[in-house]
């Protein structure tokens, strides 16, 4: 090869306005503001100590409110001495989103009232976490539901459970006792809190109508008590007529098996465990 033609392919390359290529391995400093920056990230990843002491007084307050609500608990005999931490938990967390859920609820209510001009109001106390746990804490004792379960009854029969009176409570516990004797009234009110709610009176009538009505199926009576027991809103007319057949037509396909489950068995007695299980598995379904 020539000298001629070696220097015409000699040159040197100019540099991009961009900067290094990419595939040249060069490395692109990061632009001030440019999104991805290691500025970015930075203001990304560093929370201001503003927000930090936020955080911090949040969770404090919260923590000062979950004290307040275990020592109101503490303070009426709720049972939370001899509970686990888990229970105690439960209880109190529960406590708190009773009253959370009416403080929200009042604000709507509020708000209603302003730009409608109708609806009510509940008293500022149902917002309060210590007069709730206040308020469930006597729940609690006069129905010996475990105090973790208490929150549950609010939620599901609504202000009404808070405002029930010592004296409401024990006139509708001894009423369902009188309509099932040696039934676990506990455990019915607490899953029909709705049964502390209805007039006591008409309670005995519905009941009473109900359990004659049971009676009149090929139910023995140890059966009978055993499904108003797990079955509690059927004194109450749950499930009307459809629930009512529903338990003839089983009555009648099981008969011989309700007969074999009961026999030996008092009219106040109770079925043995196994015969409890097979029978709430064919029986006990409304809940």
């Amino acid at each position: 090869m020539s000298a001629t033609t070696s220097a015409s392919l000699s040159f040197t390359p100019r540099p991009s306005p961009r900067g290094p290529s990419r595939r040249s391995g060069g490395v692109e400093a990061p632009r001030p503001g440019r999104r991805g920056g290691l500025q970015g990230c930075h203001a990304k990843s560093s929370p201001s100590a503003e927000s930090l002491k936020n955080k911090e007084t949040k969770a404090r307050r919260k923590q000062e409110e979950y004290d307040e609500v275990e020592a109101a608990w503490r303070e009426g005999g709720g049972l939370l001495d001899g509970a686990d931490e888990e229970s105690v938990v439960r209880t109190v967390r529960g406590t708190v989103q009773v009253a959370k859920h009416y403080d929200l609820l009042i604000e709507q209510q509020v708000f209603n009232l302003a730009k409608y001009g109708e609806g009510e109001v509940l008293p500022d106390t149902h917002k309060d976490p210590v007069w709730v746990a206040q308020r469930l804490c006597m729940l609690q004792k006069l129905t010996n539901v475990p105090p973790q379960y208490v929150p549950d009854m609010v939620e599901q029969s609504g202000a009404g459970v808070l405002a029930l009176t010592p004296a409401s409570v024990l006139r509708s516990m001894l009423a369902v006792k009188d309509l099932v004797p040696n039934g676990d009234a506990s455990h019915m009110v607490r899953v029909e809190p709705d049964l502390l709610l209805v007039d006591t009176t008409h309670l005995a009538y519905s009941g009473g109508d109900v359990m004659r009505t049971l009676r009149e199926m090929p139910l023995p009576e140890p059966c009978v008590r055993l499904l108003v027991t797990e079955e509690p809103g059927l004194l109450l007319g749950k499930g009307g007529l459809v629930r009512t057949e529903q338990l003839q037509e089983q009555a009648l396909e099981h008969r011989d098996n309700l007969k074999a489950i009961c026999e030996g068995v008092p009219d106040d007695g109770w079925l043995d465990v196994r015969s409890q299980r097979w029978f709430t598995n064919f029986f006990c379904g409304y809940y």
